[in-house]
């Protein structure tokens, strides 16, 4: 709590991309508890707007773990720079992660909430949630309010609002594609055997182009960029290719343009569900879709999960249209 009175929440969480976005059904149900509360997301520096544009989101400090808050010299460099230290009431640390216990701890937080796994956690948390409980992630987040208030969370879909601000490149990209009507594929994710073939993105291009769509092609990183070349190679150049030239804010408005997005389980998928644009999300990993999959009574969503041929995936996806 600052001076104010008003009581500050801190969310560590420094994972990826859908794992931040996941985390905002905890920030809704802390507004629904608090609502004059105050809450500060800890995000790895590479996510920020994947955080700072989270409904029930106020500010949000970066730590940069794989840069100047590497190592305990940069975790105390980052502690004793962090403007709310010693003014959070409670902090809830996503994944029960150690680097989050420890930076809790010494940011002087009164409460401390996550999962028990490990001894650093019975040693400096003072508040834990049972997790065996909840299968899919979005709910096992939500639930971590309960350890606080004693109340069962409320299943909210997560939202990001994207910032509208004057940008050149979306601009444009309006303005050349106004008008049309747009799908965007996404077929990388960071682990491989999640990702889609070259030719089947290929098969989808050019059967979406002939039913008069125009594809944005999305992505982040070296896979999609070998994933666009690949399409290219194959002689599929009829997309436009936005891989690893958006922020997440901008991919957000691109999103946003689309009538709907062909998705592998990656973060782009969760940020379509956010933004209440259809999915169609494809798990070729099917072990995770109890976990990770958008579900259909938050979400203009369906899974494909198992016939992943281009026409199956269209089949299930323009059922969404």
């Amino acid at each position: 709590m600052d001076k104010t009175g008003e009581k500050i929440f801190l969310i560590i969480n420094l994972s990826f991309f859908g794992d931040v976005l996941l985390t905002n059904a905890l920030c809704r149900n802390i507004k629904q508890n608090y609502p004059d509360s105050k809450i500060v997301f800890c995000v790895n520096k590479n996510f920020y707007e994947a955080a700072k544009y989270q409904t029930c989101v106020d500010d949000v400090i970066c730590f940069d773990k794989h840069g100047e808050h590497s190592g305990v010299i940069g975790l105390i460099k980052f502690v004793l720079n962090c403007p709310y230290r010693n003014k959070i009431d409670t902090a809830f640390i996503i994944y029960a992660n150690d680097r989050g216990i420890v930076l809790s701890y010494l940011l002087g937080c009164k409460n401390r909430i996550s999962g028990a796994l490990r001894i650093v956690k019975h040693l400096l948390t003072k508040n834990f949630f049972d997790f065996e409980n909840f299968k899919h992630m979005q709910d096992l987040n939500a639930s971590m309010i309960k350890a606080l208030t004693g109340k069962t969370a409320v299943v909210y879909p997560i939202k990001y609002i994207p910032d509208l601000s004057a940008d050149t490149f979306i601009d444009k990209l309006q303005q050349t594609y106004k008008g049309k009507e747009i799908v965007a594929l996404c077929a990388t994710s960071k682990n491989k055997e999640k990702d889609m073939q070259p030719q089947i993105g290929a098969q989808l291009v050019e059967k979406l182009t002939s039913a008069g769509k125009t594809v944005f092609y999305v992505g982040a990183g070296k896979e999609a960029r070998k994933f666009a070349d690949g399409m290219k190679k194959l002689g599929c150049v009829n997309f436009v290719d936005l891989a690893g030239v958006t922020t997440i804010n901008q991919l957000a408005r691109v999103l946003t343009m689309c009538q709907g997005l062909i998705s592998v389980d990656t973060g782009t998928m969760h940020l379509a569900c956010a933004l209440d644009v259809p999915v169609a999300g494809i798990f070729y990993k099917t072990d995770t879709i109890e976990r990770w999959a958008p579900r259909d009574f938050l979400y203009k969503s369906v899974v494909v999960d198992r016939d992943y041929s281009a026409d199956y995936i269209l089949q299930k996806f323009n059922t969404l249209l």
